[in-house]
């Protein structure tokens, strides 16, 4: 009977021991992050968040961060379980979960959860070439203004948010080419050189505090930050976007505030990453708020206490083990 006992109390002594130490309960794990490619903002948040991770998952880890797919086809990575972990915008989260454009056809994006939200803001915004006549999008349309628009490439969201802002402005791309313009799908790199070439008059792209190529068209080309209409906006709403403004001086040149469409960055994960796991992650990033911060200048606007809200995370759900957490802090009830 002693000997019984004694071994159920040491049972009970391990069980409790394993359950006030997850860390120890847990294997180590293997996780790819998706993010975007080398030079981004994204690149580095995903670089710095494996740093983090590090030192707080269980021993043994590894974290390969993905020098891929962006904005639209992190989701369709995760979902699948190419990459365990992603970096997703909140507008697009909303389009993935709901089976939405460019989501209709991806299976399994149902299955998207939700680690942090929050993590900073881009803007959908559009420059011009100061010379070029107009003072919105709207009058390209009104006056059949041959312009030189370029985009990134087909599949990324800051292609398929120019599509979405042209629409609501009620015009397409064969509009503009119509009327004698020209669209290019290119890369930052190239839209910099073009702009200072005079062979692009027209960028439509997601821009963030510190953006390193919207600072570097801002501060060496003639451009101006064209607002885009409160109605406008209001569509925009409809599809996941929120009515923010660009603070004055963001970026060189820019004087005023400017009313864009704003998304934000959200850790994501499919639903079956394990309970702990998903915890310890979020823990890190909200232990972490100022090292990030000091990381990347964007990701000084995370509010950890805020980063469980549905708005911030695109209306998916939390992952249970991240809800956990918010609940334990005190900001999720």
């Amino acid at each position: 009977m002693r000997r019984g006992g004694f071994a159920l109390t040491m049972g009970a002594i391990l069980s409790i021991v394993l359950a006030a130490s997850p860390v120890l309960a847990q294997q180590a794990l293997k996780l790819k992050f998706a993010t975007l490619s080398q030079g981004t903002s994204w690149y580095q948040y995903g670089a710095t968040m494996a740093e983090m991770l590090s030192k707080t998952l269980p021993a043994g880890s590894a974290i390969d961060v993905l020098p891929h797919s962006g904005g639209i086809g992190n989701a369709k990575l995760v979902a699948k379980g190419e990459a365990q972990l992603g970096l997703g915008f909140s507008a697009t989260n909303r389009w993935a979960f709901e089976k939405k454009e460019p989501y209709q056809n991806d299976q399994g994006t149902e299955r998207l959860r939700a680690i942090a939200g929050g993590l900073d803001v881009y803007w959908l915004g559009v420059l011009a070439a100061k010379k070029l006549p107009i003072t919105s999008l709207a009058d390209i349309k009104e006056k059949k203004v041959p312009v030189k628009l370029m985009t990134l490439q087909v599949g990324s969201n800051g292609e398929f948010g120019a599509r979405q802002l042209l629409a609501a402005y009620g015009m397409k791309y064969d509009d503009i080419k119509g009327w004698g313009g020209k669209v290019t799908h290119t890369t930052y790199k190239i839209m910099v050189d073009a702009v200072r070439d005079g062979q692009a008059d027209l960028i439509i792209a997601m821009m963030n505090p510190g953006h390193p190529s919207i600072t570097e068209i801002a501060t060496f080309g003639d451009v101006k930050f064209l607002p885009v209409a409160d109605k406008v906006l209001d569509e925009l709403s409809k599809l996941g976007y929120e009515k923010a403004t660009m603070p004055p001086n963001t970026f060189k040149g820019q004087e005023q505030a400017v009313p864009y469409g704003a998304i934000t960055t959200v850790v994501i994960r499919r639903d079956d990453l394990p309970v702990e796991a998903a915890y310890t992650i979020a823990k890190t990033l909200a232990d972490n708020r100022e090292a990030l911060g000091n990381a990347n200048a964007a990701l000084k606007l995370f509010k950890p206490e805020e980063a469980w809200r549905p708005a911030k995370v695109g209306w998916i759900p939390l992952h249970p083990g991240a809800e956990r957490l918010y609940k334990e802090k005190g900001w999720m009830r």
